[in-house]
């Protein structure tokens, strides 16, 4: 009975020094990454297992294209990304290697860049289906969605090259290593203006347009049937009523 009472304390005391050599605020981090991954990577595959059963011969919807390819991209950065970036919060040192130093920042870059242009895409697509939607049917289709998520990825990896060729081990003194972006100054404020504009401004310029211009007819089909309402009271409250129909008659 002591003994086992011994094995406790030593696991308790144990984890506390784990915990303390940690450091609270980082082993919070942990707690907040694995949480962000465990409901990330269900939710993700959910929402990818629903969509890519589909009957036979049936052609899966824009939106769900798009969707799907979100969904895709979410999974692929919490697989790919987020286990070894939380190591950074766990050791003094990157471990990891160069090759995984690069890939997780280029991978971290392309599935936010998919992201955003997938959300624009998707507002587009809105756009086309209330704005025009006599063209829709053969504007909104399946095969023309797959190309704009294949363009949406060719575009995201283009952009993002440049943080995998400027991603690198930094060796110090003292034989520890870390994974940061060396840039020249010129190249650096360069990449970040051009990933402003076309990864934030354009993008939600062009999302705000497609809405307002969406609203905007959704706003007009709904005063046309605010102003029906005194052309359908006739028919509702006379024509309807026995009473109207029997003096009519007469």
């Amino acid at each position: 009975m002591e003994q086992q009472v011994d094995q406790n304390q030593n696991q308790l005391f144990g984890s506390a020094k784990l915990l303390l050599g940690v450091g609270l605020d980082n082993f919070i981090s942990l707690l907040v990454f694995g949480l962000i991954f465990i409901l990330g990577v269900l939710g993700n595959t959910l929402v990818i297992s629903v969509l890519v059963r589909s009957k036979p011969g049936q052609t899966r919807s824009t939106t769900n294209i798009f969707i799907l390819n979100l969904s895709v991209a979410d999974l692929s950065y919490l697989l790919f990304c987020v286990p070894f970036q939380s190591t950074i919060y766990m050791l003094p040192t990157w471990i990891l290697g160069a090759f995984i130093c690069k890939f997780i920042h280029f991978f971290f870059t392309v599935s936010m860049l998919v992201s955003i242009f997938t959300l624009s895409a998707m507002s587009v697509d809105r756009y086309v289906a209330i704005v025009h939607a006599r063209k829709a049917s053969w504007i909104r289709l399946g095969r023309h969605a797959t190309l704009g998520v294949a363009l949406i990825w060719i575009l995201s990896v283009g952009m993002a090259a440049p943080v995998a060729h400027y991603q690198n081990l930094v060796e110090r003194e003292d034989n520890s290593s870390f994974c940061w972006e060396v840039w020249p100054d010129r190249h650096r404020r360069v990449y970040v203006m051009c990933t402003f504009v076309f990864g934030y401004l354009l993008p939600l310029a062009l999302i705000s347009v497609c809405y307002m211009k969406a609203s905007f007819v959704f706003r007009m089909v709904a005063h046309c049937l605010a102003y029906s309402n005194s052309s359908v009271n006739p028919v509702i409250y006379a024509f309807l009523s026995e009473n109207f129909r029997n003096s009519y008659k007469q």
